[in-house]
């Protein structure tokens, strides 16, 4: 079975408050989102993502409800790069931090945040190239081949 890491890019087309979960209401900008996580039992989970009618069990169910997915970004490894991915990101100078918590509730390796917003869209393969990561680009119309 493939496992990994991954991130997903979202796009939100307006400023709009949502709840998400526990971390409660948030005001999300408009602009594009960059969601890292870890697959490491198999990118079964990034299919959830991909779902529309899911029961809601992490962070990026609820803002999968106004955002939508325009690209997947998935590396096969069996080490968890989330953390570094999501560090090195938010260390961009355009990027910030819309949500502390977001995704990284349990994470003991000091992420703020496993989710950065951008104005413009990022260009994530330097992040996964200076990690000396192999990854693959999925567009809307190949995310039935994850």
């Amino acid at each position: 079975m493939q496992k990994g890491t991954y991130s997903l890019v979202l796009i939100l087309e307006k400023e709009q408050y949502i709840v998400i979960g526990k971390l409660g209401n948030f005001l999300f900008k408009k602009g594009y989102y960059v969601y890292n996580g870890s697959a490491l039992g198999g990118f079964g989970r990034v299919r959830h993502h991909l779902n529309k009618k899911k029961c809601k069990r992490w962070h990026i169910d609820y803002l999968l409800e106004k955002a939508k997915i325009i690209k997947i970004i998935t590396s096969e490894t069996n080490k968890n790069y989330e953390h570094d991915i999501s560090k090195n990101l938010a260390n961009d100078k355009d990027a910030e931090i819309p949500v502390i918590k977001f995704g990284s509730s349990d994470c003991n390796k000091g992420c703020s945040s496993h989710l950065v917003y951008f104005k413009k869209l990022p260009d994530l393969g330097n992040t996964y190239e200076q990690l000396c990561l192999k990854f693959i680009v999925f567009e809307k119309a190949d995310f039935k081949n994850i």
